[in-house]
Parts: C-alpha cells; structure tokens; sequence
C-alpha cells in the first residue's frame, strides 16, 4: 500500500516545491505547469524530472516547449508572457526537450487504484477551467464519464474534492502560487491503504523566495505584482 503525494501548478517557486517534497511518499503525481511566475523554472523542471513518477504537461510548461502563448486567464496573461520571456535564460536546452516530452493527459494504476491525471480536463487538456463551484453533472461531462477511482487536475490554482458515485476528482491546489487568498503551498495526499484523501497546506521560506525576485533585473512593477501574489495567495 502506497502514500501518494498529488501536487501541481509549480511556477517556479522552487522553495515551495522544497518544502512540500519533505512529505514521506512512495509516489509523486504532478498536473503540470512547472514554469513561469516563478524565479526558479530550471531547478523545478529539474526537480520534478528526478522525483516524479507520473507528470504531464501544463499549458505555460507547453507554452515554454513550443514557443505558443499559454492562453491564461486575461487577469494573468501579461504577467505569464513577460516572466516566460525573461526566465527562458534560466532554463536549458535539455530541459526545455523534457517539457516537450510531457504527454496531455495519463491513465494508470497504483496498488489496483485506476487513477487519471490531466492539467485542465479532458475536454480541453490544457486550458479548460474546472472551478470548485462546478455542478456534478457538469464535471462528470468534463472527464468524460471516467471510470477511474481518482481523477486528478489542476490549471485554477484552486483544492478542490468532489465525490461523485465511485469516482474521487482532486485539485490539490497550486504549490508555488496559491490563489485562494493563502499563501501557503498546496497539495493533496491520498493513501491507497484506506483510499483516504485530503488537502494540506504548508508553509515554505517565502521570504527567501521574495528575496530571489527582487534581485531580479525585471521591470519593478512586474516584481511587485508576482511578490503580491505570492504573499496574498491570489491577486483579489
């Protein structure tokens, strides 16, 4: 029986992802976006390549690979572009060729447990919006009627845990950029001992991480919005 530790929408912020890999786990789900926003694209994509076990491609992760606009929600679009165009020195041919790797969405087993992973859902695999608000049915029609026992997303930066009939939907919430107004890390543990499941939050260096920004030769105001992020857990 295996402890499974689900956590997507790194950004960059490799202090969050640090902090949340200290959790004991046997295997690591990761629902994309690995890039952008943050200071450290490069040792998170590094990161993830070395611990994970099952990962796929988030829409700025597909935006890095290609060179293609990432088709983020207005609010953050012209942050995503300007980060994305200044941290692309900060990350190598090698692992530019991993994100170009990622497959759109997986389907797999662990411990008999059928488990899905996509970043957006399976209506639109990188930029589809699943919000926690959602109607059951609606998010039934958004994975396809899957049959698998846990589906796992990500994109809205929001946990979510719905349980419909036999099947568990999971978004553990963004690991380096929260947006539910809390500024700690985000993800989701699941237990196949039990089939338990929950959200947890953690808390990281996140002055060490500010400190990491405001060295940056980036324009100030830039600085100022990814810092109010950050320490608001969203822009409100």
């Amino acid at each position: 029986m295996s402890k499974i530790l689900v956590i997507s929408d790194i950004h960059g912020n490799y202090d969050a992802l640090y902090s949340v890999l200290t959790e004991k786990y046997d295997y690591l789900i990761v629902s994309g976006d690995l890039t952008d926003y943050g200071p450290d694209p490069g040792l998170v994509i590094d990161a993830i390549k070395e611990s994970a076990h099952h990962v796929v491609m988030g829409n700025h992760d597909s935006a890095n690979a290609f060179n293609i606009d990432c088709k983020c929600s207005e609010k953050f679009h012209d942050l995503s572009v300007y980060t994305r165009n200044f941290y692309k020195k900060f990350i190598s041919t090698e692992e530019i060729k991993f994100l170009k790797t990622l497959p759109l969405f997986l389907n797999f087993e662990i411990d008999g447990l059928k488990f899905t992973t996509v970043h957006a859902s399976l209506a639109d695999y990188l930029y589809d919006y699943v919000f926690p608000e959602i109607s059951n049915e609606d998010l039934i029609k958004k994975f396809k009627n899957s049959s698998s026992d846990f589906v796992i997303f990500g994109h809205t930066h929001l946990p979510m845990i719905r349980i419909i009939n036999s099947t568990v939907y999971i978004n553990p919430g963004s690991v380096g950029q929260p947006r539910d107004g809390n500024w700690e890390a985000s993800y989701a543990i699941i237990d196949t001992y039990d089939k338990s499941f929950k959200i947890k939050r953690k808390r990281y260096d996140i002055e060490k991480t500010i400190e990491k920004i405001n060295v940056l030769n980036m324009d100030d105001k830039i600085k100022d919005t990814l810092i109010k992020i950050l320490k608001n857990g969203g822009i409100s």
